[in-house]
């Protein structure tokens, strides 16, 4: 007590702050201090992410059924955002379920390419935007005695796919399909036979589509059809043979700067005559390269320019879309037989983008 230390900024970089250093117990003056240890107050995790354990958090869901991509764990953390559309009212989280089913196989790994370059120098598929492509999807699974085992394949297109065959088995050899069922952006497979613990074989899929978007994953899932258990996501990496992508994820490009192509309408002239025959007007077109889901709208012009009618499609994203009219204005009635201009808007990041087609009106 009563003892004078001289504090210095060399001592506190040579001897306070050197954690490996000896101790040094000289009080500068020739005494010695007396030295206690005491426990820390509290270990502080890092701040940095703890990306070694978890995954970056996923993009916003707004509604059930949309995969979330996440990897393999044994652990889940939820951010709930909940928003009241009326200033003096709340809402609140009442419930919430988290079902849980045996594994399938212990591991599903996959990588997708170009049928016609599956070994591409960049390490990645590349592909046309908008343009129909062939890709070969291979699929390695690992089922162990406790696994349930599979009979079934979903891949998610992101446009409407066409399959061309399938083939299984060490080496691969084509086989037919128990079903396959086409979707407007997806593809599910049947396998002819069940994948288990006796039977750990190589899948590969061909099939055609087209990509929107500039980098697109061909998200897939193994299924037990027999049975309730949940799907099981495909995980990339590397699957070998022929193919040396190693990932599910494929790259567009294109030179082309329109943002709404494939334009088409099902029919040239709609005749709303309730007879079943082209009663209904509907237009077709694909989206390309949008950095989010944006507001979409017709709007029917005269020839003399007037707007005659106006139909909202609501918020749509990259991909190929649909709007139907029936040949009525705002208030149901049909508008008069002639020739219209039909006006696609898209709202684009700095402005509108526009698109125009003729129809006929007849009835």
């Amino acid at each position: 007590m009563g003892t004078r230390v001289p504090v210095s900024q060399q001592r506190y970089q040579d001897v306070l702050k050197n954690p490996s250093g000896a101790v040094n117990t000289d009080d500068g003056q020739g005494g010695t201090l007396t030295l206690t240890t005491r426990p820390k107050p509290g270990i502080r995790a890092g701040i940095e992410y703890d990306q070694d354990n978890w995954t970056f958090w996923s993009v916003p869901t707004f509604e059930s059924g949309q995969t979330l991509g996440l990897r393999s764990g044994s652990h889940l953390q939820l951010k709930i955002l909940l928003n009241s559309e009326e200033f003096d009212a709340f809402v609140q989280l009442d419930s919430l379920w988290v079902e849980t089913s045996p594994t399938l196989a212990s591991s599903v790994i996959g990588e997708v390419a170009r049928l016609d370059d599956p070994q591409p120098l960049r390490g990645v598929a590349e592909v046309e935007m908008g343009a129909m492509t062939e890709f070969v999807y291979d699929i390695k699974a690992e089922v162990s005695a406790a696994d349930v085992g599979f009979d079934a394949l979903h891949i998610r297109t992101g446009g409407p796919p066409s399959f061309k065959h399938l083939e299984m088995g060490i080496p691969l050899r084509q086989v037919v399909a128990s079903e396959v069922v086409a979707g407007e952006d997806e593809l599910t497979i049947r396998l002819p036979e069940r994948l288990n613990a006796g039977r750990n074989e190589l899948i590969r899929v061909v099939f055609a589509a087209e990509v929107f978007d500039f980098a697109w994953t061909f998200d897939g899932q193994v299924l037990d059809s027999q049975s309730q258990s949940l799907p099981q996501p495909v995980q990339s990496g590397d699957v070998g043979g022929d193919i040396a992508t190693n990932t599910l994820r494929v790259l567009a490009s294109t030179s082309q700067a329109e943002k709404i192509r494939d334009l088409r309408l099902s029919t040239a002239v709609i005749t709303p005559n309730d007879d079943g025959v082209n009663d209904l007007l509907e237009i077709e077109y694909a989206l390309l390269g949008l950095p989010r889901t944006v507001a979409t709208r017709l709007n029917i012009h005269a020839l003399d320019g007037r707007k005659v009618a106006a139909l909202a499609a609501g918020s749509q994203k990259s991909g190929l879309q649909r709007i139907r009219w029936d040949g009525r204005d705002a208030s149901g009635a049909l508008l008069p037989t002639g020739l219209y201009l039909l006006g696609l808007e898209v709202e684009g990041e700095a402005t509108v983008i526009k698109r125009l087609i003729p129809v006929g009106l007849a009835y």
